[in-house]
């Protein structure tokens, strides 16, 4: 009886604990400390040690990520768990703490150069525009207020190609 009453209780008090983690998106992703566990074998003990820490690290990276965060002061501790028949592996329970948090956006002035050619002026400016863009865009930022300038490099004769450089200037977050 008193185990049934016990149970009750515990499932109410997780029921709350849920119900606030799941409507609290503050509370969900809030900045802090983070630990992450993982396991990890090798062939000596020093080896087993080593990938056990690292996957906890790993571990503790991903946990991050998946968040939208990331960590510093990570440390990593590794606990024996058992050896393998005849001293084949060293296996070890890994644990990395770090503090995690969502990173604030910074706003960067980003600028490219790049050439451009086409059959008419015009053309020649829009291909080194679209290429210094996406040479901005290649670090995998969000960018807005895109100005450009162009440079006439060279133009055929009778006016049948066009070469330009083209400076694309823009203001980027990360």
């Amino acid at each position: 009886m008193e185990r049934r009453a016990l149970y009750r209780r515990l499932s109410i008090v997780l029921a709350i604990l849920v119900l606030a983690v799941g409507l609290s998106p503050v509370i969900a992703h809030a900045d802090g400390w983070r630990t992450a566990t993982a396991q990890g074998s090798g062939p000596s003990w020093s080896a087993g040690e080593a990938a056990a820490q690292t996957a906890a690290r790993n571990a503790l990276v991903s946990q991050a990520s998946q968040a939208g965060e990331t960590c510093t002061n990570i440390t990593s501790s590794a606990t024996w768990v058992y050896t393998a028949p005849g001293g084949a592996a060293y296996v070890f329970n890994g644990t990395a703490t770090g503090y995690c948090a969502v990173p604030p956006p910074y706003v960067v002035p980003r600028s490219a150069t790049r050439q451009g050619q086409g059959s008419i002026q015009g053309a020649a400016h829009n291909n080194g525009f679209a290429a210094a863009q996406s040479a901005i865009l290649a670090s995998g930022i969000s960018c807005t207020g895109y100005s450009s300038s162009d440079e006439l490099v060279w133009v055929a004769p009778q006016g049948v190609w066009y070469i330009m450089n083209v400076t694309v200037n823009a203001v980027c977050t990360n």
